[in-house]
């Protein structure tokens, strides 16, 4: 896989937003579930703040959440249009191998992306000292072998995941690059960067109305073409699969 700095431009844009700011505008909240209460009530954890909320479904103590806050008749926390993170989310979260921006050019920008991302792994894998520090970086790894990227980024103290894979479409006769998103702040984005020649399109599928509001305000002056669509079902390009650590190939 050979990618283009130029070509994702438009994710740096999206992630180089200043997390904070985009939550407050988004309204979107990122919780974690820590004890169920009974009758819908839960005990969470909101900007490092414990306290108590009511959803409008069913939650799974232990697990985080996208979610949009507003407060009942009795001004107590309101969860709505839940919506369950990732896993690999989760679990990369853990791990002490985390990227910058900056990071993340030097490797696209590098005279071969998977090779160099692929040997600073290996590196990391090498200074592992946990079961389970092990198992996180090896989901990095397998995700390559897969060709696709996955790459656990770090900025503005937040801690989201990026995934990219590079293909031709044969239908459309185009090279495109596709791409997912977990962002604390504006929940999982997925789409597409379609290059033809000179023409970059992007079409962006983003899970929640507040977020498609704020990131096309956020975009108005933005240099290629960009279509946004709300969108269920947005899911990783790569997911954790443990029982596939046997199979790494170095």
């Amino acid at each position: 896989m050979n990618f283009s700095l130029s070509e994702l431009k438009s994710i740096a844009k999206v992630l180089s937003t200043t997390p904070n700011a985009s939550s407050a505008l988004s309204k979107l909240a990122s919780i974690d579930v820590l004890k169920s209460l009974g009758k819908n009530n839960y005990t969470i954890m909101l900007n490092n703040k414990t306290l108590n909320a009511y959803s409008d479904k069913p939650l799974t103590q232990g697990d985080k959440y996208w979610s949009l806050l507003s407060h009942t008749e009795h001004k107590s926390v309101k969860l709505t249009q839940l919506l369950k993170m990732p896993s690999i989310l989760q679990s990369l979260k853990t791990s002490h191998t985390h990227y910058s921006l900056k990071d993340l050019q030097t490797i696209l920008s590098s005279k071969n992306p998977s090779t160099h991302f692929k040997q600073h792994i290996l590196e990391q894998l090498g200074k592992s000292s946990t079961k389970e520090e092990f198992s996180n970086i090896s989901t990095l790894l397998l995700s390559l072998q897969n060709q696709v990227f996955t790459i656990p980024l770090l900025f503005h103290n937040y801690f989201s995941i990026l995934q990219f894979k590079k293909r031709y479409n044969k239908k459309t006769k185009k090279t495109q690059i596709d791409f997912y998103a977990a962002l604390e702040a504006l929940g999982p984005i997925s789409g597409l960067i379609a290059v033809e020649q000179t023409n970059v399109e992007i079409t962006l599928n983003v899970a929640f109305e507040t977020t498609k509001t704020f990131l096309e305000n956020d975009m108005k002056n933005f240099s290629y073409d960009l279509n946004i669509d709300v969108s269920e079902g947005i899911e990783p390009l790569y997911h954790t699969n443990i029982n596939s650590l046997l199979d790494i190939s170095i």
